[in-house]
């Protein structure tokens, strides 16, 4: 009874912990999306999501450790089978799921055929179904994961001996790579952008192998001695190449700052450059069980894996922060100009990034540039509240000699145009009543000089449509047109629909349904 309640407290620790973690971590991931724009929500909860699952197979092996081992049995024995174990049944948990969709595809997919839509609505566009169905299939492949011991057993053997035989071939390839590089010399890697990914890549492959295949059971690798010299050679050389990468991260750094990219490779490099040496220092042991000092390196390494996945869900590794202020800064000390700013990058960088764009907005030696403003203001309007179609009413400048349009001009205008919000700031968009097809109805002409682009609008039957629209010459302003009007510069130029004519300068009107 005594252990069942020590189990029973310490398995309600664990969980209470998770609780705490998950949901500091989730209340950091809302604050941080608030200023996204919501179809971009799912690419950021799919990433959260893996993060969760990559947080679980490292968390769990030592929960159960703790849970369910004896006193005093070795760590890292346990720690592998569980790790083996978790992972496969994530793995059969992935495959029953969608070997079952796949079935209800094909299920929908016949009777759609004929005509009968039901299935296809039920299974693909009712929620509660979709999240019943795939809680069901989990937990059902979860018992049969626990129950099936032998069978889960028996597919850790065959991928084992599948990396058996695997791992004598990326040895050999981490060998001739590095003799290779003496005689091509080390500017192809600094030139090619994807240097860092391959030879993490390469690295990553090889320690896992070597993880794998060196059970902790087993005193040497399964190989003849020619075999394991290979192989111990290739782990000697293995630093190497995470030296190499992290060199040539550093250059791109150099040359362009910080990304969210740079900084998920600059600590995997870091830990791939931990785990690398620690086999390396294994092998420099001479006369010691290689086994259980491969066995301390591989915990050590999940615990740095696990506190940097947990830093990356904090403040602490917040990489839009660390991006954005990276990149205004390169700004502010001349490394790269105003036109070498990336307004995508800032906008797909949540908060940090939309204070970094109002921070523009007040920067008179970016703004000077109309085109540059244009495109700021574009990226800034994205993110604010909508106006109503009294805020455009009351705030849109009406022409001298042009007719107030009513109520629902306004409601069609908000409805119909993305840009409408820039006509909130000031001078930016100005009314103009003209008549562009000879009937003696003036239609509306909305000039909008924040995204250079003038949209007509008239009234069919009574009801207001949009007629077409044009692109502003650059540097075009409210200015210019209102000198055009007072001084009765503004004109069309004659067809069945015409285009404007300002100052002598026509715009080429692209109609709708005309």
């Amino acid at each position: 009874n005594g252990t069942r309640e020590n189990l029973s407290r310490a398995l309600w620790g664990w969980l209470g912990l998770i609780f705490v973690v998950v949901l500091a971590m989730s209340g950091w991931l809302k604050w941080q999306v608030e200023a996204v724009e919501k179809w971009r929500l799912a690419e950021l909860l799919w990433l959260y999501g893996l993060r969760l699952v990559l947080m679980a197979m490292l968390v769990l092996p030592w929960m159960q450790y703790q849970l369910h081992s004896q006193t005093g049995s070795a760590r890292y024995p346990q720690f592998y089978l569980r790790l083996w174990h978790n992972v496969l049944t994530l793995f059969i948990v992935l495959v029953a799921n969608g070997l079952f969709w796949l079935v209800l595809l094909l299920w929908s997919a016949l009777f759609r055929l004929v005509g009968i839509r039901f299935f296809s609505t039920l299974f693909f566009e009712t929620e509660a179904f979709i999240y019943v169905t795939i809680g069901l299939i989990t937990a059902l492949a979860v018992i049969l994961a626990r129950t099936q011991s032998r069978l889960v057993a028996a597919v850790q053997k065959l991928l084992t001996l599948i990396a058996t035989g695997l791992l004598p071939v990326v040895s050999l390839l981490a060998l001739l790579f590095i003799v290779t590089l003496p005689f091509t010399g080390l500017e192809a890697i600094s030139a090619r952008v994807s240097a860092a990914g391959l030879l993490s890549t390469l690295t990553l492959m090889l320690l896992l192998l070597v993880a794998i295949v060196n059970e902790p059971q087993k005193r040497v690798l399964p190989y003849p001695r020619v075999l394991r010299g290979m192989i111990s050679a290739s782990l000697c050389v293995a630093p190497i190449y995470m030296l190499l990468a992290g060199w040539a991260l550093w250059v791109r750094i150099q040359q362009y700052g910080w990304t969210p990219d740079r900084l998920y490779g600059a600590l995997t490099v870091s830990v791939l450059l931990v785990w690398s040496f620690g086999y390396l220092i294994g092998l420099l042991r001479r006369g010691r069980d290689p086994g259980e000092w491969q066995g301390k390196v591989i915990l050590s390494v999940s615990l740095l894996t696990l506190v940097i996945l947990l830093l990356l869900a904090s403040p602490v590794l917040d990489v839009w922060r660390i991006s954005v202020n990276s990149h205004m800064a390169r700004y502010h000390s001349g490394k790269i100009t105003a036109d070498q700013i990336s307004l995508y990058m800032l906008d797909h960088s949540g908060k940090p990034g939309q204070e970094a764009l109002k921070s523009l907005r007040d920067d008179e030696a970016f703004t000077q540039n109309r085109k540059r403003k244009r495109a700021l203001m574009t990226f800034l309007q994205r993110n604010k509240v909508s106006p109503t179609a009294d805020d455009l009413a009351r705030v849109v400048m009406i022409a001298p000699g042009s007719q107030k349009p009513d109520a629902a001009f306004w409601a069609f205008v908000k409805e119909q145009s993305y840009s409408d919000d820039s006509c909130l700031e000031p001078d930016a968009c100005v009314l103009v009543s003209q008549d562009l097809n000879g009937d003696g109805q003036p239609e509306q002409v909305l000039y909008n000089f924040i995204v250079a682009k003038s949209q007509v609008y008239g009234l069919k039957e009574g009801k207001w449509t949009q007629k077409a629209f044009a692109r502003l010459p650059d540097g075009f302003s409210k200015t210019q047109l209102l000198h055009a009007i007072a001084g009765h510069r503004l004109d069309s130029a004659p067809k069945a629909w015409r285009d404007i004519i300002v100052d002598g300068q026509r715009l080429d009107m692209d109609y709708y349904n005309e």
